[in-house]
């Protein structure tokens, strides 16, 4: 009668971890599937902001060499 008790025991607390086990599987899949379908969006926003940022140092460039350009021809009247 012991060793069935045993045997049972080892067999519910086994049951318990595999359970456990699937339920946290369960759990990174689904969190890896709404990452992956994030990471798209993520990547878009990324290269819009670096390329609004690029934008804003050309701009700048521009007319500082602009500015430049100015001051010079002013200089040698």
């Amino acid at each position: 009668m012991g060793a069935a008790l045993i045997g049972v025991f080892i067999a519910v607390v086994a049951g318990f971890a595999a359970g456990s086990a699937n339920t946290k599987a369960k759990r990174a899949r689904l969190d890896y599937s709404r990452t992956k379908a994030l990471v798209p969006g993520a990547r878009k926003a990324a290269w819009s902001e670096s390329l609004r940022g690029l934008r804003v140092i050309a701009t700048a460039a521009a007319v500082l060499v602009a500015l430049a350009m100015a001051m010079n021809v002013i200089g040698q009247r």
